[in-house]
């Protein structure tokens, strides 16, 4: 009786809930002028209202978890992001927070959620197939990493924004490694010119020794402790404000229920692409935390701990070929490079365009918008590597502007590439970043994706011995990696490259083999034909944790939301609320662990409009939300 009293007191129709949890259904209009430097740091969690319908912290940790460095007297600043849980963290089936990393590394946990946080929330949390005894309602967080975007101390290796701005610009004339004769030396000069210097300002500054994902991995365990101490804080006072009448013994139910447990609070968490390398880094070095993870779109974490990015491009080709088969199978009226003949002639035909504007660039007339174009074949490269990534909702735009190219018709590539340009491009600088002066975090405008913290982490977590890499046996480890994939190969054969001048080295480093056991058993998730992390990768992971599970998801694309799956969406939900792995063991051809294959419900070239309405339930669905909120990360999660 007085448990339904407590739970109605705390009800989402109370008008003193409504003032404690927000309900917007998306984060996705959010405002973005939130002032981080307003927010006061503290070594415990302090969440306020920003960015609209979301809650935001500063937490300070120790620059140097361990003590024994030059900075241990050092601090870092975490931004940190939260979107509520549904129900208070009183109620019952309150089931604590869900960390999320988005990859890169180098990608910005505040930019994620606001983009997909609400969705996260709808797809985790409890849905009306959920038993009641085991409904759980999460808290979504995130935070931008040591060293990225709104995380104090920031790494940045030019002094302000426009200069930045004016080295993509030159970096993109370059090309691609082998698309020019000049092409490699001159990226390889102008690399190693930002990484000398940057690596060494960074280590000046202490943050370029502290930025591997050991740390993090450690700041994340951290953000979990001062979570569960916020968490029986909050609930005390919660607690206070109820009728009088409700008995000592249901209030201390939930006292008990959320009170902080230190040392021992449980990690949940989700990781994309470099997060597995994070999450797995997480669960080898301290398994006895985790309740809950998620591993999507596996990185070999053996390979990228040695530096060699070497092992990530075996189906990236693929793409393509399903391309040919999708526009085939979809139609005349969907797709614009259709042939009659089969899929065959299709991937002929994309393969003359391709050669063809590599030898003959296209010249673009200007516009009322933007003046006189030429599009090359290095254009049209940087796009096939962007649409690899989400084939689903970008391959309809593919054809049409292969279709274009055929035509000799650049309209649709040129308006592409000039929407790649920095987008402080022109921006003036503001009067605080003169005030503060070069390298300020002022004079750094904070973007979704950090490259200059893409190098701080990944060369801070390789060995090192890149430093003593000349530059032909650098060409030469380029040759390789290019030669892996036609359409992806070159682009990331440069992203060793500044690790050959990065002197900073980390203090705290992984050096172990990714094998432990987990308080409870981590999930692996993988596609088909991913473009950068095979699916052999969640195999690989998933050998070295005790009782782990692969869910294999059979589509293209990076990561799981690549597609729409409602197989996939419900699993995962059903991880989050019970812990149970999908399927069964043996339930994957090779793998004798616990396995599940999901299938998708829509494909390229069927008529999905990642542009247009949320298309219908598929057939026999019945969880309208939870299908929308998949869409919703399709469309605009990446």
């Amino acid at each position: 009786m007085y448990f339904a009293r407590l739970t109605n007191f705390l009800l989402p129709s109370s008008s003193w809930l409504q003032s404690q949890i927000p309900f917007a259904s998306s984060g996705l209009d959010a405002p973005h002028d939130f002032d981080w430097n307003k927010v006061t740091p503290s070594k415990h969690v302090e969440w306020q209202p920003c960015y609209g319908d979301f809650k935001c912290a500063r937490l300070r940790v120790p620059m140097d978890w361990t003590g024994t460095s030059n900075e241990a007297d050092k601090t870092v600043d975490l931004a940190v992001i939260k979107v509520e849980a549904t129900v208070p963290i009183t109620d019952p089936t309150y089931g604590g927070a869900v960390v999320l990393n988005p990859g890169g590394p180098g990608g910005s946990g505040i930019g994620q959620v606001l983009r997909g946080g609400f969705d996260v929330r709808t797809i985790l949390s409890a849905g009306p197939e959920t038993d009641d005894k085991d409904a759980k309602h999460f808290d979504i967080i995130s935070f931008d990493p040591r060293g990225v975007n709104n995380t104090r101390p920031q790494l940045s290796c030019f002094p302000n924004h426009l200069e930045a701005a004016a080295h993509t610009l030159e970096e993109q004339a370059f090309g691609m490694i082998d698309t020019s004769d000049t092409s490699f030396d001159n990226l390889w000069a102008s690399k190693r010119a930002i990484a000398e210097g940057c690596s060494k300002r960074a280590a000046e500054k202490g943050i370029g020794k502290h930025m591997s994902t050991v740390p993090v991995a450690r700041d994340i365990v951290e953000i979990f402790e001062r979570h569960g101490e916020w968490r029986a804080a909050e609930a005390q006072r919660l607690l206070r404000s109820m009728p009088a009448d409700i008995p000592r013994q249901e209030k201390a139910i939930a006292v008990d229920r959320t009170a902080y447990n230190p040392g021992q609070e449980m990690v949940q968490y989700w990781g994309i692409s470099y997060g597995t390398i994070l999450g797995a880094t997480l669960s080898a070095m301290f398994p006895e935390r985790i309740r809950r993870a998620v591993l999507d779109g596996v990185a070999d974490g053996h390979d990228y701990m040695a530096g060699g990015w070497s092992t990530n491009l075996r189906d990236t080709d693929m793409t393509f070929v399903k391309l040919a088969e999708y526009c085939y199978d979809g139609g005349k009226d969907n797709c614009a490079i259709w042939h009659e003949d089969g899929p065959a002639v299709i991937a002929q035909n994309v393969q003359d365009t391709i050669t063809d504007l590599r030898s003959n660039p296209v010249s673009v007339p200007g516009d009322a918008k933007h003046g006189p174009a030429l599009v090359t074949y290095n254009d049209l490269r940087r796009l096939i590597r962007d649409i690899v990534y989400m084939p689903l909702r970008k391959f309809p735009f593919t054809a049409q502007v292969l279709h274009e190219l055929s035509q000799r018709n650049g309209t649709s590539l040129a308006a592409w590439s000039h929407s790649q340009r920095p987008a402080t491009l022109g921006e003036p600088l503001s009067a605080q970043c003169i005030a503060d002066g070069p390298y300020s975090a002022s004079c750094i405008r904070p973007g979704g994706f950090d490259w200059d913290a893409t190098s701080g982490i990944a060369c801070s977590d390789g060995p090192g011995d890149r430093l003593d890499q000349s530059k032909e046996e650098y060409r030469e480890y380029a040759s390789l990696v290019t030669a892996q994939s036609y359409l992806i190969g070159a682009s990331w054969a440069s992203i060793q490259m500044p690790c050959t001048a990065w002197h900073a080295r980390p203090h705290w480093r992984y050096d172990g083999n990714f094998r432990n056991k987990t308080a409870y058993p981590v999930l692996f998730a993988g596609n088909t034909f991913d473009p950068v992390t095979p699916l052999a990768n969640a195999f690989l992971m998933a050998e070295g944790f005790e009782g782990a599970g692969v869910l294999h998801q059979d589509s293209e694309g990076h990561g799981m939301t690549a597609s729409l799956s409602m197989c996939s969406a419900r699993a995962i939900r059903a991880y989050f609320q019970t812990g149970t792995l999908p399927g069964k063991k043996g339930g994957l051809e090779d793998w004798d662990g616990m396995g599940a294959l999901c299938d998708v419900d829509r494909f390229p070239f069927d008529g999905y409009d990642a542009e247009g309405d949320i298309p219908e339930l598929p057939e026999g669905e019945t969880d309208k939300a939870l299908w929308e909120a998949w869409v919703s990360l399709n469309r605009g999660w990446f």
